[in-house]
């Protein structure tokens, strides 16, 4: 190679001295324990957009806003228990996320679906100016 990227060097001394196939356990292991998920931005709201296939009851699921982060928990059935395990690439058991919203929302959504999979929930921006408290002295 005449003129690798600038990187290059940087890369494949990480991978001598890591292993080959690192970066690829890392990516397996947190799309393994983490459901996916989605952000977006409007004008007044805060968009999260999660997958949650296989989940029998969305009410179980725990959610909570804390400051710009919204805590997320819950659990996937794991209905074949009696079974021994060929494959497993589903996600099953317990998991736990926090998705950084970019912003103060309200505590309290102003719509949420769940449909084939994939929960929607929108969320109200605060204000700047009902963000902070002033004092005048």
């Amino acid at each position: 190679m005449r003129n690798p990227p600038r990187n290059f060097r940087w890369h494949e001394l990480v991978r001598q001295f890591l292993g080959d196939d690192f970066f690829e356990e890392i990516q397996t292991t947190v799309n393994k324990e983490e459901p996916a998920a989605d952000v977006y931005h409007g004008q007044n709201e805060v968009i999260v957009v999660i997958n949650l296939p296989g989940l029998e009851n969305i009410h179980s699921m725990e959610l909570r806003i804390e400051g710009e982060n919204l805590w997320l928990r819950g659990d996937f059935p794991t209905p074949y228990q009696g079974y021994s395990t060929l494959l497993s690439e589903r996600k099953k058991g317990k998991f736990q996320k926090v998705i950084p919203l970019g912003c103060l929302v309200s505590k309290k959504y102003t719509y949420a679906r769940y449909r084939r999979g994939v929960l929607e929930i929108r969320f109200p921006k605060i204000a700047a100016r009902n963000r902070s408290m002033r004092i005048k002295t």
